[in-house]
């Protein structure tokens, strides 16, 4: 099942990534309403949605930031659609899909995409790689010992931690894309979210950082591959 479910998650996110790139139009631009998460859905999204849905219903129950929850089946697979729409629609890239398999409440596999350059990440129970949706040839996510900037999803939203960041000199940008910027996490210095933390948002990539060092708790997720900057990050963040 794993291997043919990440067969056709590529295949859906193939068929994505073309039609941004070769057929998009103005309507994939417009606003089609509240969608379940919350968020106001572009049209955009509900294609994506459709496109998915097609390739990956038949492996169990979804969970959709669009549609909320449909069908049923011992798997739970998770979705975003589309990851940074608000992205999608300014013309800013940096946006793409998140899915996630999960069975016996374990994700056993994660999908990330960035439409905008053409990145997939895929990582199961025995490895993480990386490809070009244009030619699919992966190799092994490796670690960026080079980075000196992290990224801080939501930090437009907040004024706390981004007076203690600044006060330290912590470099950072705001991209707005957080299951893609969790599928980074190995190639910047961190990634800092705060806000709300739902399941189709996250699942894929907090499995995707689960070799890194982690810090969750309510509305806030630090990650780090480096051990110094995790807890240097802890330390200036959570101060009293």
């Amino acid at each position: 099942m794993i291997k043919a479910f990440i067969e056709e998650a590529i295949k859906a996110n193939r068929r994505l990534y073309r039609l941004i790139k070769d057929e998009i139009a103005p309507e994939h631009f417009s606003t089609r309403g509240l969608g379940a998460g919350g968020d106001i859905s572009k049209e955009i999204d509900l294609v994506a949605e459709e496109i998915l849905l097609s390739h990956l219903k038949r492996f169990g129950k979804i969970v959709s930031e669009e549609c909320g929850e449909i069908g049923e089946g011992a798997a739970t697979i998770y979705i975003d659609p589309i990851d940074g729409s608000e992205n999608f629609v300014s013309k800013i890239p940096y946006f793409g899909s998140s899915v996630a398999l999960q069975e016996n409440d374990a994700v056993k596999v994660g999908i990330i995409s960035n439409f905008a350059n053409g990145d997939i990440f895929v990582k199961d129970t025995t490895s993480f790689r990386v490809a070009k949706l244009e030619d699919l040839v992966f190799s092994e996510v490796e670690e960026n010992r080079y980075a000196t900037i992290g990224i801080f999803e939501r930090g437009y939203r907040d004024s706390l931690y981004t007076k203690r960041l600044q006060k330290k000199g912590i470099k950072y940008r705001v991209p707005g894309a957080v299951a893609l910027s969790l599928a980074y996490a190995h190639y910047v210095d961190f990634v800092l979210f705060e806000g709300e933390m739902r399941e189709y948002d996250i699942k894929a990539g907090l499995f995707m950082c689960e070799n890194l060092y982690k810090y969750q708790y309510n509305d806030l997720l630090i990650v780090s591959k480096n051990r110094g900057k995790f807890e240097t990050l802890k330390r200036v963040v959570l101060e009293d």
